[in-house]
């Protein structure tokens, strides 16, 4: 969720040309150094944009094993909504939530975000409920989770 509302990172992260424009221009700008004569620098760029396609083959291998290494990975989580809050229980621990700890939940067409904090939030999708409707939860959460006010309070 943090990167979804940075415009910078956002940009960053999901365009994929925001990476090759200046590596287009640092090529160009070797070129221009060669041209005139002036090897020494020509190669420190040389050495600076072979750097940026090792550091980004790198980054996604050590993404890649980080998300291999998360300890939920293949582990079933239950949520359940009542009247009293959330309740989590997985494999590595239960949590229950009141609902006045609770932010107020985005609400998609295939499922709600549940957010605790700005930074946790839990994706329940309408295909994984075993019981209920999806009018059910919806209804559940906006009897329970109050909006925040329009002055930002």
């Amino acid at each position: 969720m943090a990167i979804a509302q940075n415009r910078a990172l956002r940009f960053l992260y999901q365009t994929w040309w925001a990476w090759w424009v200046p590596r287009f221009g640092m090529a160009a700008f070797i070129v221009f150094l060669l041209v005139e004569r002036l090897q020494s620098p020509a190669v420190l760029m040389g050495v600076f944009l072979v750097l940026s396609f090792v550091g980004e083959v790198f980054g996604r291998r050590g993404l890649a094993k980080a998300r291999a290494r998360v300890r939920m990975k293949g582990t079933t989580t239950t949520v359940s909504i009542n009247e009293e809050g959330i309740d989590v229980a997985g494999a590595h621990g239960n949590s229950h939530t009141k609902w006045s700890a609770m932010l107020a939940p985005a609400v998609y067409p295939n499922g709600v975000v549940l957010k605790f904090n700005r930074m946790a939030t839990l994706w329940l999708p309408d295909s994984a409920l075993t019981g209920g409707t999806p009018d059910d939860v919806r209804q559940l959460l906006k009897e329970n989770i109050q909006a925040p006010a329009a002055n930002g309070g």
